[in-house]
C-alpha cells in the first residue's frame, strides 16, 4: 500500500523543506497553499518526496537530492531544455497511480481534501483516509456592525495615506477620486455567494477568508462559519485558545459537532484546497454534505477589491519603490565589481520597503507576501533568492514580489509585481519590448466588459508579428510551439489580498472586468539563460484604466 502524507513538519525534517520558504507558490497561495505543497509517499520502506515541477529549481536548490523527488503537474516553459532531463508526470492522480503498485493507496488526516476527492475518482485505485480526532471548540458569535466599523476607521486612515503616495504622481491623477470608505458589500457578497450555490452555511478556513469576515487575526484551529439565512457570523477556536473574537455562545466537542448544531441544514461550503481530509471526514460524519467554494471564496475576495483601493496602493508604490531600487543597487554593484548574493539584494529590497514605509509615514504594516528573486545563471524556475553569488557573468535578475499590508493581522491589501535586470543585449532589447507587451497590449484591453479569457488571446495575437523578432535576439528557438505553450498559462490574475486563483487573464476564464476590478498584467519570459519577469498592476477606473504600479 502506497502512504501519503503532507505533514508540514515532516517535509522539512526529512528533507530540510519549508514549504511555506523555500517554495514560491506555497508562499503565494495563501487560501490554498495545502494542495500545492510537496507530500511525501511510502512504500515498502521507501519513500518519495512528491512535488509540483514549477517548484523543480527551489527543492534541488534547497539540497533535497534528485533520486528522491518524483515531479508532477509539468511547468509551461517555451525553453523545453529546462525540463528536458527531469520527466514530469502529467497530474498528481497520475503519478500516485503509477507509484501504487497494488492499487491502494492511504492518506493521513492532514492531506488536502480536493486531493481525496481526485485519487477516488481514478477507477483503479483503492483509496482509504485516516481519521483525526476532534478538538473541543467554544463558539463565539462575532458582531458583524464591529467588523464593519472596524474596516471602515483603517480604511479611511488609508485613504489620507493613499492620497499623499499619489499626490503629483501626473498618470494617476483622478485615480484617488475613485477611494471609498463608506462602501462595504463584504457580508451581503458571502449572503449572495451562499444563495447562489444553496448552501446552509458556509466555513472559512484559510487565513485571507478568515481574517475578511472577521477582521482579527487568526488563531492556530480556528475557523469562521457564516450562516446566510440568520447573517450570523461564528467562530469555533480550540478550548485553550487565549484571545477568540466574539461572544461565547456555546461549547462543542469538535468543530463537526457545532457545525451539526448551528447548521439549519446539510449543505456545507468548504474549501476544499485548504482543508484536510481529516476535517472533511469529521464533517461528514455529523451529515455535512460539503460543497466546493474555495473557487467562489476567492472571486468573493476579488471583486471587492475596489473597496481596499487605498492599501492596494499603499502596496503597489511600496512594491515598485523596493524592487526598482533594489535592482538599481545591483546594478551598481555589478558595475563597481562588489562581491554580494541573491540574498544581499533580498536584504536591501527589505531594507528600501522598510525606507518607504518609514518616510511616507505608513501607519500600517507592510512586509514581504511572496518573493521570486534569482539569477538566470542559478536557474529560470521562479523561487525564492539563495546564497548564489551575482557578479559580471550573471545574465539577468528577476525579481518578482508583493508585500502585504496589514493591522493587527488583517491582511488589508497584496501587491504582485516584477522588474528585471537583464544584462545581454538580446535580452534588454526584449525587456523593453515586453513592457510594452504588458501596458499596451495587456493592460490597454482591460476596461469595463472585457472577458478574462479575451485579453489573454488579444495579447496573443499582439505577440505573433514580433515571435521572429524574438528569435533573432535569441530569446525564442523553433524547438516549441509558442502558441500552444503560451496559452497553457495566464498573462495575468485579478487579485484578492493574494494573487488570485480564481479569476485569471487565460483561456476558459469567463469573468468579466469591471469598474473597480484590480489586477496584474505579467509577461514572464524565460529562455536560454535568461529569465525575464515584467509585470504590472492596474486598476479599471469609472473613467480609465490605470497603471498602479508605474513610478
Amino acid at each position: 500500500m502506497l502512504h501519503l502524507t503532507a505533514d508540514a513538519a515532516q517535509v522539512e525534517q526529512r528533507y530540510g523543506l519549508n514549504a511555506q520558504r523555500s517554495l514560491l507558490f506555497s508562499a503565494i497561495r495563501l487560501d490554498s497553499y495545502p494542495l500545492v505543497a510537496p507530500l511525501i509517499a511510502e512504500q515498502d520502506g521507501a519513500s518519495t518526496l512528491l512535488v509540483r515541477q514549477q517548484e523543480q529549481g527551489n527543492a534541488l536548490s534547497a539540497g533535497v537530492p534528485a533520486e528522491q523527488i518524483r515531479f508532477y503537474a509539468p511547468w509551461v516553459t517555451i525553453d523545453p531544455r529546462v525540463v528536458a532531463d527531469t520527466p514530469a508526470a502529467s497530474s498528481l492522480a497520475s503519478l500516485v497511480t503509477e507509484l501504487a503498485t497494488d492499487g491502494r493507496v492511504h492518506l493521513g488526516a492532514e492531506v488536502v481534501l480536493a486531493h481525496h476527492r481526485v485519487l477516488s475518482e481514478v477507477a483503479t485505485l483503492e483509496v482509504t483516509a485516516a481519521e483525526q480526532d476532534p478538538t473541543a471548540v467554544v463558539a463565539c458569535e462575532v458582531d458583524t456592525a464591529g467588523v464593519l466599523s472596524w474596516f471602515a476607521a483603517r480604511r479611511a486612515e488609508g485613504v489620507r495615506v493613499a492620497r499623499r503616495l499619489i499626490d503629483g504622481v501626473e498618470h494617476l491623477t483622478g485615480l484617488a477620486e475613485e477611494f471609498t470608505t463608506d462602501t462595504d458589500t463584504r457580508f451581503p457578497a458571502l449572503t449572495a455567494l451562499a444563495r447562489e450555490r444553496a448552501l446552509d452555511a458556509v466555513l472559512l478556513t484559510a487565513t485571507p477568508n478568515y481574517t475578511e469576515a472577521t477582521a482579527a487575526a487568526q488563531p492556530a484551529g480556528a475557523v469562521a462559519v457564516w450562516l446566510p439565512a440568520t447573517e450570523r457570523l461564528i467562530v469555533l477556536a480550540p478550548e485553550d485558545t487565549a484571545e477568540v473574537p466574539g461572544t461565547p455562545i456555546g461549547h462543542y466537542s469538535g468543530i463537526g459537532a457545532a457545525l451539526a448544531a448551528l447548521r439549519p441544514g446539510p449543505r456545507l461550503g468548504v474549501e476544499e484546497e485548504f482543508i484536510g481530509i481529516g476535517l472533511a471526514r469529521e464533517l461528514e460524519a455529523t451529515g455535512a454534505e460539503l460543497i466546493e467554494v474555495t473557487a467562489d471564496l476567492g472571486s468573493w475576495r476579488d471583486v471587492r477589491d475596489c473597496e481596499d483601493l487605498p492599501f492596494q496602493v499603499i502596496a503597489a508604490r511600496t512594491s515598485v519603490f523596493a524592487i526598482e531600487e533594489a535592482l538599481a543597487w545591483a546594478e551598481r554593484g555589478i558595475a563597481e565589481g562588489r562581491e554580494f548574493t541573491e540574498l544581499d539584494i533580498y536584504a536591501v529590497y527589505l531594507d528600501k520597503i522598510s525606507e518607504f514605509v518609514a518616510v511616507q509615514d505608513i501607519p500600517f504594516a507592510v512586509e514581504p507576501y511572496f518573493t521570486n528573486l534569482h539569477s538566470s545563471n542559478r536557474m529560470l524556475f521562479p523561487g525564492p533568492p539563495v546564497d548564489f553569488p551575482i557578479d559580471a557573468g550573471t545574465t539577468c535578475i528577476q525579481l518578482d514580489a508583493g508585500v502585504r499590508v496589514a493591522v493587527d493581522g488583517v491582511v488589508l491589501a497584496t501587491s504582485d509585481m516584477a522588474r528585471s535586470l537583464p544584462r545581454t543585449e538580446g535580452a534588454k532589447q526584449a525587456y523593453a519590448f515586453f513592457f510594452d507587451v504588458v501596458r499596451e497590449a495587456i493592460i490597454g484591453q482591460l476596461r469595463p466588459g472585457v472577458v478574462c479569457e479575451d485579453v489573454h488571446e488579444g495579447t496573443m495575437r499582439y505577440l505573433a508579428p514580433h515571435l521572429d523578432r524574438m528569435r533573432e535576439l535569441g530569446m525564442l528557438g523553433t524547438e516549441v510551439d509558442f502558441e500552444t505553450e503560451y496559452r497553457k498559462r495566464n498573462v495575468g490574475h485579478l487579485m484578492g489580498k493574494q494573487e488570485s486563483f480564481a479569476n485569471e487573464l487565460r483561456p476558459g476564464y469567463k469573468h468579466v472586468i469591471d469598474i473597480g476590478s484590480y489586477g496584474a498584467a505579467e509577461i514572464p519570459w524565460r529562455y536560454d539563460n535568461v529569465a525575464i519577469g515584467t509585470e504590472d498592476l492596474w486598476y479599471v477606473g469609472r473613467d480609465r484604466t490605470y497603471v498602479v504600479s508605474k513610478r
